[in-house]
């Protein structure tokens, strides 16, 4: 039988003498196997008060829901997993590169699905208990917030290197508007937000594509109100013809 050169536990006891237990009955049985323990990269963790890192997540140690009690912990991706998400989405977006759009997109989509996917391995691995009759108290939507971040790092990055291939594009609020989370899922990019969600609760991209735009137009509405209340003129004479300006350029 053939293992890894590098093969990662977890173990979960209830005390302090379960886990040590635990610990000793995995040893023997891995130098039974010729398998060594790394103890320089073993770890004893209080899940009660205490949170570890694992092959790309953080586990944040248990708590209690307000509404009722239950306990649950949570399980999302690492810090540093986003840093590197956008330094690869970086490496593939070069403006000084000019490229049409399907191949910007063919570029892109592959480290987004790749991400994703492995950010799924939680997903999997609850759904996998819940088929063995175990019941989950992990939470692994954590990290919306971290999704929208990255597709909008994405539509940045792709819309300053596709101006390369569209010199007459303006720039600014013309850019985005023309060239907008619509028209870039429109034109086969993959959103990450809807890839994660996708495989959960069977999302389709319309409904990304409406759900996105009733988020847009709630934080207008909150933007509105907010500039109201200070006495601020939102849609001034010139914002209103560059916003005009801006709606002619979105046909595509």
């Amino acid at each position: 039988m053939r293992f890894p050169r590098a093969t990662y536990l977890l173990l979960f006891a209830k005390t302090e003498e379960g886990i040590q237990k635990a610990a000793e009955i995995t040893s023997e049985t891995l130098q039974e196997l010729g398998l060594e323990v790394a103890m320089e990269k073993t770890k004893f963790v209080n899940f009660k008060d205490d949170d570890f890192d694992f092959l790309g997540f953080t586990f944040e140690h248990w708590r209690e829901r307000k509404k009722d009690g239950k306990k649950y912990f949570v399980a999302k991706p690492k810090e540093s997993t986003w840093k590197d998400f956008k330094q690869k989405v970086k490496e593939k977006t070069r403006k000084t590169l000019t490229l049409n759009k399907k191949t910007w997109i063919e570029r892109v989509n592959p480290i987004i699905r790749g991400k994703v996917n492995y950010f799924l391995t939680l997903y999997h691995a609850v759904e996998e208990n819940k088929r063995h009759g175990q019941e989950s108290h992990c939470f692994i939507n954590a990290c919306r917030n971290q999704l929208f971040d990255i597709d909008g790092y994405v539509r940045r990055r792709l819309r300053v290197a596709m101006i390369h291939d569209h010199p007459s594009q303006r720039k600014g609020h013309a850019m985005t508007t023309k060239w907008n989370n619509e028209f870039f899922v429109r034109v086969g990019l993959i959103p990450a937000f809807w890839l994660y969600y996708e495989a959960q609760y069977g999302y389709t991209l319309e409904n990304y594509i409406q759900y996105m735009k009733d988020k847009q137009k709630v934080k207008s509405t909150s933007r509105l109100a907010k500039m109201k209340e200070r006495g601020q003129e939102y849609y001034t004479p010139e914002r209103v013809r560059k916003m005009q300006y801006a709606q002619r350029l979105a046909i595509y």
